[in-house]
């Protein structure tokens, strides 16, 4: 359950904050540039005594064209700068030190150079306390 009240908070930040098409996967229609896809994530759980808690992994993708490495760039930094995020009935807090961000130039598609951003985001989450 926290892997997806996670998944849909940061796919409202890229809609909301960030303001690019956001996709689950690389769309099969064309679709305008740049535009975000929510990749894979992983989720590592802590079952302490009296509480669940884990870890959670989302890496997240902007794709640009061949002129857009500059917004490739911004919506990567903006990825980079959540520090917290609430869902219902879970808090996710970044850990910075592990997030990492990198730009590649993609020449999978034929006579084409995209621009393709990649974010990896770590969160430590921790179960909401019910009063």
């Amino acid at each position: 359950m926290e892997n997806l009240e996670l998944f849909n908070r940061v796919f409202e930040y890229s809609q909301m904050v960030i303001g690019y098409d956001t996709y689950d996967s690389l769309p099969i229609d064309d679709v305008e540039y740049p535009f975000i896809v929510l990749d894979n994530m992983e989720n590592i759980p802590k079952n302490l005594k009296t509480d669940l808690s884990g870890r959670t992994t989302i890496t997240v993708h902007v794709w640009g064209n061949n002129d857009m490495r500059l917004e490739v760039a911004k919506a990567l930094e903006k990825f980079s700068s959540l520090k917290e995020i609430e869902s219902d009935n879970f808090e996710f807090k970044t850990r910075f030190n592990e997030n990492s961000t990198q730009i590649l130039n993609d020449t999978s598609v034929a006579n084409t150079v995209l621009i393709h951003g990649i974010a990896t985001l770590v969160f430590d989450w921790f179960r909401k306390r019910k009063e």
